[in-house]
């Protein structure tokens, strides 16, 4: 035959081969288009990131003057309602010739508002009634859309003509990305990509094995009809590229299946167009050159110990022993990268991190075999499941290691970035610390009304109120407080606090003597310490801990003293249980405008930053759970092939006695033991990615447990539902039918 008939033979094998060839290409299908989906989808990364981009740019204002343009003053504060964040940009016209933010026909005039179409949908749909207050303005249009960052931004333009802020003179600028903190977890979050993408070839490659045996068994056949081992090799590989072609079809159309629907999902408060998901074409062609040919190679290479001769196909019945030199060579080339350490914020460096992480994730594959093959092959004795199970891994380890390494290439570098992204978080101070308490800040020409707001709040309790200043003290500007004594004594631990007291961290003032006040607009005056300070230790607490104040006055130590640019910070509690309260306590002081929000600066600061590694961790744990997924369907399509091709051995034992109840268990045993071990490695892993990258942000080690645990809670969840899920294939394959020869 010619080499076109063999290929011709090939496709008629894999597809007319009666009904065990037909369930065999849907397997693979499905197994190949999942995995090509999710390759499609992480082929779209660049587009996503130039797209987001793009729109960060058309927002992002221009502070510089440009000839002929008015200066249009900005300000954007943020609001939540019920857990969801609402960004008002305040904007007030100072010409005709004021620039226009993307996305609206014309500025909003005072007392106007525009709303973008996902804050539009959730005002018509609150039945409450507490969020319209919120929105200070009547309602005349809504933003274009596909101009917000996410499609599910909730976003409103609100004019004003009172408003003070920055002079904007246009729109379209480049960001600065100077944050340190954002630089070290884009180089997170790309290794999280590539953790993620690595273990879907693995699993190509597992499935493009299905049907070994049948494949052998007619290969066999063909040798008795005069057929080449060159001939064969066409042969297989046609049967290989027949289910790769129908999985790059099935994988293509769940993934625009996806991407019709992509912008109804917000992931972590980030959310994705559907025109954001669009591989580029480079990486599409070499997706559909690199399946069908990872299937050829991995179905040649399955190839590698059998012998298919015309009287029948023989086995090497003694593996080879697998060395162990070769296979610690990626897994010391990673750590040589990364050990000499590395700044985030040189893209050399960040590469060489990124090259690292992927050797390390390398040498998982490579070393998981070794370590099963000697695991099991010092294991005897145990129950009659458990004996069949380990037989099973000592006769071929290689099938159940092979799914088992793209779970633990999963499970380690998820581990290792959750502990890395936690870590920074709990040592750098940006976990979200919250008590139960609301904060209002307010600025000073409004804070005698933002203060009799916030008292008429119904429901509320334990109010507290701080005026802020700055002292020059030690030729240092100090934060400066004044407080009533309550506010005081919570803030500072001290006691006995009455009406005339001055309170300082330390001995830096003394009764009589004259120092300079400053309030936020810089302007200066003079206050004498008119009582001897008395001492308090320790770090301020309560709505005087972020900003660090070193001096408490109280109310009448301020004669004299101009309080009307001094801005607030307040705090309440429900006093009883009410999901909506702190609602309330924002609609209290929504009148106010952009002059009062609910959160100091540094709180909003500390929250942002807070939430910056919470989305990062939660999308990294979401990807690594899908991954999980395809690793599950992967699993349930090996673990039904298996079944088929054991029917006869399974109706042997089912024949002898052996009830189906104990074939089932040791099928749990034969995907539980290679699973444990996984996660055990996939664990020392994990943590040996953390040890080594924690010197991006800090020097000492923490380790996401809660992640380890949910994680590897899921891998053992999921090695249950495939057990489960073969169980009727097992009850059909253990009857004494199968033992039917021809």
């Amino acid at each position: 035959m010619t080499g076109r008939e063999d290929l011709l033979l090939g496709f008629r094998l894999a597809v007319g081969g009666g009904r065990g060839s037909i369930v065999r290409l849907v397997l693979s299908a499905a197994g190949i288009g999942l995995a090509v989906a999710i390759l499609l989808a992480g082929a779209s990364a660049g587009t996503i990131k130039e797209n987001r981009d793009q729109r960060v740019f058309a927002a992002s204002v221009r502070s510089e003057p440009i000839p002929g343009a008015d200066p249009l003053t900005y300000r954007r504060t943020t609001t939540d309602f019920r857990g969801q964040a609402i960004s008002l940009v305040h904007l007030r016209a100072g010409g005709p010739n004021s620039p226009v933010p993307p996305g609206l026909d014309r500025l909003p005039a005072p007392g106007e508002v525009f709303l973008s179409p996902k804050l539009d949908e959730l005002v018509a749909s609150d039945t409450s009634g507490l969020l319209r207050p919120r929105l200070p303005g009547k309602q005349v249009g809504v933003i274009t859309e596909g101009t917000s960052l996410n499609p599910n931004d909730l976003v409103a333009y609100v004019g004003s003509d009172t408003l003070q802020g920055q002079a904007v003179y246009g729109f379209g600028a480049t960001p600065g990305y100077d944050n340190m903190i954002e630089q070290g977890i884009l180089a997170l979050l790309l290794i999280g990509l590539f953790v993620l993408l690595t273990p879907v070839f693995v699993f190509i490659g597992t499935i493009s094995r299905l049907g070994g045996a049948a494949r052998d068994r007619r290969l066999a056949a063909l040798r008795l009809a005069g057929t080449s081992v060159r001939q064969l090799r066409r042969i297989t590989a046609a049967e290989s590229l027949v289910g790769a072609a129908a999985g790059l079809v099935v994988g293509a159309a769940l993934f625009l299946l996806f991407r019709g629907t992509v912008a109804n999902f917000q992931v972590f408060r980030f959310g994705l167009y559907p025109k954001d998901l669009t591989p580029s074409w480079p990486l599409v062609v070499l997706i559909v050159l690199v399946v069908p040919a990872l299937t050829v190679v991995a179905a040649w290479f399955a190839q590698r110990h059998t012998i298919v001769e015309p009287l029948g196909v023989v086995r090497e019945t003694t593996p080879p022993k697998r060395r162990l030199w070769w296979r610690l060579l990626p897994t010391l080339a990673g750590i040589a990268l990364i050990l000499p350490g590395f700044s985030v914020a040189s893209e050399l460096d960040r590469v060489a991190v990124i090259g690292g992480a992927a050797l390390l994730m390398l040498g998982i594959p490579a070393l998981l075999p070794w370590l099963l093959e000697r695991a099991v092959s010092r294991i005897k004795g145990g129950s009659p499941s458990f004996q069949l199970a380990i037989r099973r891994l000592q006769s071929d380890s290689g099938t159940p290691s092979r799914v088992v390494a793209g779970l633990c290439v999963v499970l380690a570098g998820a581990i290792g970035l959750q502990s890395l992204l936690a870590g920074q978080a709990v040592q750098g101070g940006y976990e979200d610390r919250t008590d139960g308490r609301t904060v209002v800040y307010a600025e000073g020409p409004v804070a005698d009304k933002a203060v009799a707001a916030a008292r008429t709040v119904p429901g509320s309790a334990d109010f507290q109120a701080m005026r802020s200043l700055f002292v020059t003290m030690d030729d240092a500007l100090s934060a400066f407080a004044v407080a009533d004594c309550p506010t005081i004594e919570a803030s500072s631990g001290v006691t006995g606090c009455k009406d005339g007291d001055v309170f300082a961290e330390m001995p830096s003032l003394h009764k009589g003597q004259s120092v300079t006040l400053t309030d936020v607009d810089k302007k200066e005056q003079p206050w004498t310490v008119p009582v001897t300070p008395r001492p308090f230790e320790g770090r301020p607490s309560g709505i005087a801990e972020f900003q660090g104040v070193r001096v408490f006055a109280t109310p009448s130590t301020m004669a004299g003293v101009d309080l009307a640019a001094a801005s607030v910070t307040m705090s309440l509690r429900a006093a009883t249980a009410n999901p909506d309260f702190v609602e309330l306590v924002r609609n209290s002081v929504a009148p106010l405008g952009w002059q009062a929000n609910v959160a100091s600066y540094n709180q909003n600061r500390i929250t942002d930053e807070a939430r910056m590694f919470g989305d990062a961790r939660n999308l990294l744990l979401g990807g690594a759970l899908f991954v999980l997924l395809l690793a599950g369907v992967s699993l349930l399509v090996l673990a039904q092939e298996q079944v088929r091709e054991r029917r006869r051995a399974l109706g042997a034992l089912s024949a002898t006695g052996v009830p189906v109840r104990v074939i089932l268990r040791s099928l749990m045993w034969q995907n539980g033991i290679p699973l444990l071990l996984g996660i055990v490695i996939a664990t020392a892993t994990g943590i040996g990615i953390a040890a080594i990258g924690r010197r991006m942000f800090w020097e000492a080690l923490y380790i996401d447990w809660a992640a380890v645990g949910v994680l590897a809670a899921a891998a053992v969840v999921m090695m249950l539902l495939v057990t489960a899920a073969t169980l009727p294939s097992v009850r059909s394959a253990a009857k004494t039918e199968n033992l039917r020869t021809e």
